[in-house]
């Protein structure tokens, strides 16, 4: 069950933020949930990690992907979970009832997304406690849509960041399936970086990939037929 928040503090969310709860993890110093215009946000010191259906980037990619190239029924692979924005969006903004596998290291985030968000989601999420690559090492099964969306503050993890856990996304895809991996491009070297990992290990893990800017990150898709024109 959802903690309870009174309908008060939804209301006065839309002239300040309410902050909800206040704590830390073993993988992040600074962690909070507020209300922010009716929508949870967690955030982390340097970063905002959910945001329900404000979370921008994954937002303005979905109004131009097209959803018909996966399955009704498709499986996805959520890597990153925070409040659980992706599915959120998927479900109140494009009706999509998919089956959802999200993978956080961070037990803390976890517990929140447990206490404010997940109960809300209709669809089925199945959460595992793991580092990313740890957990496609071990799992056999293949995904319709991943979602890379992993971040230590802002800064993806060294790992993540290599060739062999690109090996690993294509591994774990669904022929036909897509992958979307979302990059930090909010200043110029940000971009930078963002802009030659797409150039150099993404292109060369998938050739026909494209990339979304989406204002403030680079967003990195496997294959441009899923983007319309």
């Amino acid at each position: 069950m959802a903690k309870h928040i009174p309908t008060y503090r939804f209301w006065l969310s839309y002239l300040w933020e309410q902050v909800l709860e206040v704590t830390s993890s073993p993988h992040n110093d600074y962690l909070h949930v507020s209300l922010v215009h009716g929508r949870l946000q967690l955030v982390a010191e340097d970063a905002i990690y959910s945001f329900g259906d404000y979370y921008l980037n994954f937002r303005k990619l979905f109004e131009v992907f097209d959803f018909e190239q996966l399955p009704d029924n498709a499986r996805v692979l959520l890597l990153g979970l925070g409040l659980g924005s992706i599915p959120e969006l998927l479900e109140d903004i494009h009706e999509l009832n998919y089956d959802y596998v999200a993978v956080e290291i961070d037990p803390v985030i976890i517990e929140l997304a447990t206490d404010y968000s997940l109960p809300a989601i209709l669809s089925p999420v199945e959460v595992h406690e793991a580092d990313a690559y740890q957990f496609l090492q071990l799992d056999a099964r293949k995904y319709d849509l991943i979602c890379v969306d992993v971040f230590q503050d802002a800064t993806v993890p060294e790992h993540l960041d290599t060739h062999s856990f690109l090996e690993l996304l294509q591994q774990s895809l669904e022929e036909g399936g897509a992958i979307i991996y979302n990059r930090l491009a909010d200043t110029r070297e940000h971009r930078r970086l963002a802009r030659d990992y797409y150039e150099g290990p993404f292109l060369s893990a998938f050739p026909v990939g494209t990339v979304f800017d989406s204002g403030g990150n680079l967003m990195l898709v496997n294959d441009g037929k899923f983007l319309r024109k």
